[in-house]
């Protein structure tokens, strides 16, 4: 009687893992929904779309096209990895409270490298590139954090929008670096109630190299009307990741200064 030959169960997986891996990076299909705290550092989640980054290019449904979407967490951590590739959003992210987003890189998006919307965060030490004919990152209601990034090589850096009816919306650049931005840094808009205009800058130490040869700061109206400095206590904040105290102090400031 012949013997019956079985793998150990940690060949096995190492097997699984490899066929997995391998089709993570070649499926054009990838579309990855995340509503919790997980780690991407050292994989690769590229489609393969054909003209991935033109904006003529752009179509679908977001939630369908974009290589990662993160919906609908709580005091989520999203930390590494590199998506590339989508004639949507390259990473989308919507309804996401205290939501701290860390060491990814995102490129090749037919619509924006990332977009974000209704949601509290910090995104950090990433890289948002190669939209070429659209925005490097766009934001839509909420309070967001932007501290050491990179945002590279797209038509406007970032853009924020007001929407919803909410108090304000506020947006807090610290550190980061604008490269080779062909239009403008910065676009705010407040949808919701033009007049009004409550949408909010807090900007400290931000770059601006290779600069396109039509490039401005703030736009070409200049709508992004309301900016204050960083104070050091609200910079401690970021720094510690304390969304409490963020929320504190910007809303301290708005109510102080507007």
């Amino acid at each position: 009687m012949k013997k019956l030959f079985f793998l150990p169960t940690a060949v096995l997986a190492l097997f699984y893992f490899l066929f997995v891996s391998s089709i993570v990076k070649s499926d054009s299909n990838i579309n990855i929904t995340v509503k919790e705290s997980t780690d991407f550092t050292g994989k690769e989640f590229k489609r393969s779309e054909q003209g991935c980054g033109l904006r003529k290019n752009q179509k679908g449904n977001r939630d369908e096209e974009s290589v990662l979407n993160i919906f609908n967490s709580k005091n989520s951590k999203i930390k590494g990895g590199i998506f590339e590739c989508s004639l949507q959003n390259v990473i989308y992210a919507k309804w996401n409270r205290n939501l701290i987003i860390s060491s990814v890189k995102a490129s090749k998006g037919s619509d924006n490298a990332l977009e974000i919307r209704n949601s509290k965060a910090i995104i950090k030490d990433s890289k948002f590139s190669f939209s070429p004919q659209n925005k490097c990152v766009e934001g839509e209601n909420g309070l967001l954090v932007f501290y050491n990034n990179i945002l590279e090589n797209c038509k406007v850096g970032f853009d924020i929008e007001k929407t919803d009816s909410s108090e304000f919306t506020a947006v807090i650049f610290l550190k980061n670096q604008f490269i080779s931005i062909r239009h403008d840094a910065f676009n705010c808009h407040d949808r919701y109630d033009k007049k009004a205009n409550r949408v909010y800058l807090f900007l400290k130490d931000n770059t601006f190299k290779k600069k396109g040869k039509d490039f401005r700061k703030f736009g070409k109206y200049s709508n992004c009307k309301k900016k204050f400095k960083i104070t050091r206590e609200l910079e401690d904040a970021v720094l510690n990741s304390d969304f409490e105290r963020i929320d504190i102090l910007v809303r301290e400031t708005i109510k102080n200064k507007s």
